[in-house]
């Protein structure tokens, strides 16, 4: 990880050593009084955290960033795909900088995908946090999973970009040239693609089907390819402030 989540009173009593993060600091990665590293407070501040202790506790001290990270203006709409995937969307979008992403149970898709463990026991906050800390973010995704398609859109942002990717009857390719959008949806379809109900509704609520090349990708790769298109269409990446710059 590049960067420990943790909460404002870790700050005062520190790490438990017990803790898989501090066991992770003090033995993978080799950290001693006076060394340093990242930390954030979920959807908070960054700061770099200097060590005081390593015994029962690891005790540090943070310098924080002056203002938050800014939270990059994309909702991913996604088909709920089996478990093992939805882990590696959860992870790599969360890392991308997604900034809500969206499950729903697709009209092709499985619906017992949604009564898993991940979702049931909440294990998918796990992966979403994991996900932003490889990022060295503090920002993670909100997250919700939905019955269909149609209960996914309800409620989205007015205006922006709408892209649903879709390699049969897209009317294009989706390209990174520069589109003054604001904010942008990107729309990844299920394992076995849309349904011509759900290509009705994405058509309605104002979206753009487009591909990314004669190549039909698996969900994740989809999702990570098609949202870093979106962002650099949007411009999101043009500002750069690393932690520590």
């Amino acid at each position: 990880m590049n960067l420990v989540l943790i909460t404002e009173d870790e700050v005062a009593t520190g790490i438990p050593a017990e803790d898989p993060r501090a066991a992770h600091l003090l033995t993978t990665v080799g950290l001693r009084p006076g060394g340093t590293f990242h930390v954030g407070v979920e959807n908070g501040l960054r700061g770099i955290a200097q060590v005081k202790e390593c015994g029962t506790a690891l005790r540090f001290s943070v310098a924080w960033e002056k203002e938050p990270q800014r939270r990059l203006p994309l909702t991913a709409l996604v088909g709920l795909p089996r478990p093992q995937t939805a882990r590696k969307v959860l992870h790599d979008l969360a890392s991308l900088g997604v900034g809500e992403i969206r499950f729903f149970t697709p009209d092709k898709g499985d619906p017992a995908y949604a009564g898993s463990s991940l979702w049931r026991d909440g294990e998918w906050r796990e992966h979403a946090r994991k996900g932003a800390e490889q990022a060295c973010s503090a920002l993670v995704p909100a997250v919700g999973v939905h019955a269909s398609l149609a209960e996914a859109l309800s409620g989205l942002p007015e205006g922006g970009l709408r892209v649903a990717l879709d390699p049969y009857e897209a009317e294009g390719p989706l390209t990174a040239e520069t589109r003054d959008a604001g904010a942008a949806v990107l729309a990844v379809g299920p394992e076995r693609g849309w349904s011509d109900g759900e290509r009705r509704a994405l058509r309605a609520a104002g979206f753009t089907l487009l591909h990314l090349g004669d190549r039909v990708l698996r969900v994740e790769a989809a999702a990570l390819v098609g949202g870093a298109l979106m962002l650099s269409a949007l411009g999101a990446w043009r500002a750069h402030r690393p932690l520590d710059g």
